[in-house]
C-alpha cells in the first residue's frame, strides 16, 4: 500500500478545501496511507500563531493532526537531511531549511511526498513527489 507524507501546503489545501481536488484526492485515500512529519505540524502551528485568530485556527489545525500519523524526526530523517543539504549546497541548489527536513523526512521513510513545489523538491535526489493539483 503506498503511503503519502503530506507537505505544509498540501495540508492547507486539505484544511481550506481548496483547490477542491486536492481535497477530493485526499478524501480517496484511507488515513493509515496518510502522513505529515512534525515539521509540517510544527509550520501549521507557526501560522496558527501568527494569525490574527488563533482561539480559531488551533482547533482546526488539531483536528486535522488528529487524524493523521504524525512522524517524529528521527535519527535516520536526520541522516538523510544531512545528505540532502551537503547534495544541495555543492550543487548550488540549496532550497528553504523546512523543505529540506520535508523532503529528507519523507525520503528517510520511503514514503511519496505530495507538494505543489515540485520545483524545489525535485532537487532532492530519490525522493518521489505527487502533486494533487
Amino acid at each position: 500500500m503506498k503511503r503519502y507524507m503530506l507537505d505544509t501546503d498540501t495540508s492547507s489545501y486539505i484544511i481550506k478545501n481548496r483547490p477542491a481536488q486536492v481535497a477530493e484526492r485526499f478524501r480517496t485515500l484511507k488515513m493509515e496511507q496518510l502522513c505529515i512529519s512534525v515539521i509540517t505540524y510544527a509550520e501549521l502551528l507557526y501560522g496558527v500563531e501568527c494569525s490574527s485568530s488563533e482561539r480559531v485556527n488551533r482547533p482546526i489545525i488539531e483536528n486535522f493532526v488528529a487524524h493523521l500519523d504524525v512522524l517524529d524526526w528521527d535519527k535516520d530523517a536526520a541522516d538523510h537531511y544531512s545528505r540532502v543539504r551537503t547534495q544541495l549546497e555543492r550543487n548550488g541548489t540549496p532550497i528553504g531549511g523546512m523543505d529540506m527536513q520535508i523532503g529528507s523526512h519523507a525520503l528517510s521513510q520511503g514514503i511519496i511526498l505530495v507538494t505543489n513545489n515540485t520545483q524545489h523538491f525535485e532537487r532532492i535526489i530519490g525522493l518521489q513527489l505527487e502533486t494533487w493539483v
